[in-house]
């Protein structure tokens, strides 16, 4: 089955200067195709270990590790649209999306290693209000100049909103535009198509993925923290949180099977209640929970 797919009903925002396929050419270019895609989640690489514990830091050695044995075992790794594309016309390929969130300053080294495998991309997700601030909350963040250079580099640029605030709490009109001016941005600076969005904090609803559609993003991702399957929606493909200290057997079974234990399938049940928790405390305490 390919990816479903809302029906079209418009579209809003200024589009990039180069098209790229529509999500619904994307998802039934090999209609009746069967196929799982693993999509990595990494945040933070850095040079070396935190002396914090922190969930989404993985050390540029162990990160290394990591991906140069999925390419010794024959992964194809690439962004997430570029997977999308390639599964559904090859479903029985062996296909890995690898992607980054809040365009951290310390993904230059994580390219360096995508360089060095040879034919390696990534997707990078961008924050377009935080571009080059070197004080942000959880570290510095590229500037345009090497975001550019990534760009040029392989790496697929896609857009995290402006300011990574999770949209399904903001009233429809404040998500549109951190979804249309974070693209816009990108796309104008850049002069490269944005096709691909992921979601802050990883929240969505159907409200705000019809939005994202009608944007002209052709795929989005959640973290769902489970294997993508060809049955998921495109503007909701479920990532793998790629934890420190994660190799051998425990990475293997994250890539062949998702994230283990009850804990991803009770996050999934809790997330209306939460998400109105979420909402009652943005519109009266004018507080964000994540």
């Amino acid at each position: 089955m390919a990816l479903r797919q809302h029906d079209e009903d418009g579209t809003a925002g200024r589009r990039p200067r180069t098209t790229e396929p529509t999500a619904d050419r994307v998802g039934n270019r090999a209609a009746g195709s069967r196929w799982r895609l693993p999509v990595l989640m990494y945040h933070s690489i850095p040079r070396d270990r935190p002396l914090q514990a922190d969930p989404h830091a993985v050390p540029l050695p162990e990160f290394e590790r990591q991906l140069a044995t999925l390419s010794n075992e024959g992964w194809l790794l690439v962004g997430l649209t570029e997977a999308l594309t390639v599964v559904n016309e090859e479903c029985s390929r062996r296909v890995i999306a690898v992607t980054f969130d809040d365009g951290l300053i310390d993904l230059l080294g994580a390219f360096d290693v995508l360089q060095q495998l040879g034919g390696v991309r990534a997707t990078a997700y961008i924050p377009t209000g935080s571009v080059g601030s070197r004080g942000s909350p959880g570290g510095a963040r590229l500037g345009w100049s090497e975001l550019a250079d990534l760009s040029r580099g392989g790496v697929e640029i896609g857009s995290h909103s402006v300011s990574h605030r999770p949209l399904d709490v903001l009233a429809p009109a404040e998500a549109r535009r951190e979804l249309v001016e974070s693209r816009n941005e990108l796309a104008d600076r850049l002069g490269v198509p944005v096709s691909s969005f992921s979601y802050p904090h990883g929240y969505s609803s159907a409200r705000v993925r019809r939005a994202v559609r009608d944007t002209g993003y052709t795929n989005a991702c959640v973290v769902g923290r489970k294997v993508a399957r060809s049955s998921d929606d495109a503007l909701a493909v479920p990532r793998l949180h790629v934890r420190p200290v994660m190799a051998g057997d425990a990475f293997n079974r994250l890539v062949g099977h998702g994230e283990p234990g009850i804990g991803p399938h009770a996050k999934r049940l809790a997330m209306p209640a939460w998400r109105l928790t979420r909402r009652g405390a943005h519109h009266l305490l004018h507080r964000g929970l994540t």
